[in-house]
């Protein structure tokens, strides 16, 4: 204690020591789990960083384990996203969506006519039984109620696959947050047939048909332009920018859908 009293930079590195040996203290309780601090740890840390100089004192640092820094930002980013999507007041409780029996007419309709779409079956709907159903609504359900049957006599995936070697790429948009809470957009472009990764284009910020038409150039850098391109139903897709930069690297685009007979075509 008298050396600690004393001015200079010995205090410096024995209170660097102590708390060192403190942190390992404390990771050592518990080996399947994350230790919890006592009170008396708070106080002995405390004490130890009022001695330790500032320029040491980053190096001092208190031991965290991976997935306590990966838990903490997992539990920041939900936060961060209720607080921007989340309801500012409280509404009054509204319809909980159809009901069973038009669950049960929309189903029933798409099995007796596989060729219908979901603008048609709407409107039949609304014919038949005389309830007003959105085309979206009726594109939900049958992606959670509606199964086709397997009846194809044509080519199986695979087969499909290897004669679209080299020529069939997909792409997938995705967003994730760094370290800080900051959003960072991901294109990533995987080659079909081999499954191999073309490469990655990053974009930080929002995202529109220019940045993503350079994030699309970035991720096939070095690379020949493939015949077909698959995607999802991402709204992002729709930029005018976007389909005409296709156009013009003679590219076409396969939009890829969850169920056959569900899409809007039918």
């Amino acid at each position: 204690m008298v050396r600690l009293a004393r001015p200079g930079g010995l205090r410096s590195v024995v209170g660097e020591s102590v708390l060192l040996r403190h942190q390992l203290l404390i990771v050592n309780r518990g080996r399947k789990r994350a230790p919890n601090l006592r009170p008396s740890d708070r106080m002995i840390a405390g004490l130890c960083t009022r001695f330790i100089s500032r320029v040491r004192l980053l190096r001092s640092a208190i031991i965290l384990k991976p997935s306590t820094l990966l838990h903490l930002h997992n539990l920041l980013r939900k936060r961060k996203y209720r607080m921007l999507f989340s309801q500012k007041r409280r509404r009054r409780p509204g319809p909980k969506g159809p009901v069973k029996e038009l669950i049960d007419a929309v189903v029933a309709m798409k099995r007796r006519n596989p060729s219908w779409g979901c603008p048609r079956i709407a409107q039949q709907i609304a014919l038949a039984f005389g309830v007003e159903i959105d085309r979206d609504v009726v594109r939900r359900i049958l992606s959670i109620r509606y199964r086709p049957e397997s009846n194809s006599q044509g080519p199986c995936w695979l087969t499909f696959l290897g004669h679209t070697k080299d020529s069939l790429w997909s792409c997938d948009l995705f967003r994730c947050e760094s370290a800080t809470l900051r959003t960072h957009w991901v294109l990533v472009v995987m080659d079909q047939f081999t499954r191999r990764v073309i490469g990655f284009g990053v974009q930080r910020g929002l995202v529109d048909g220019v940045a993503l038409c350079r994030m699309f150039q970035r991720a096939i850098r070095g690379h020949s332009f493939p015949k077909y391109l698959s995607s999802d139903h991402d709204p992002l897709y729709r930029f005018h920018q976007w389909q005409a930069n296709l156009r013009i690297l003679v590219i076409q685009l396969r939009p890829s859908c969850l169920h056959r007979g569900i899409s809007d075509q039918g």
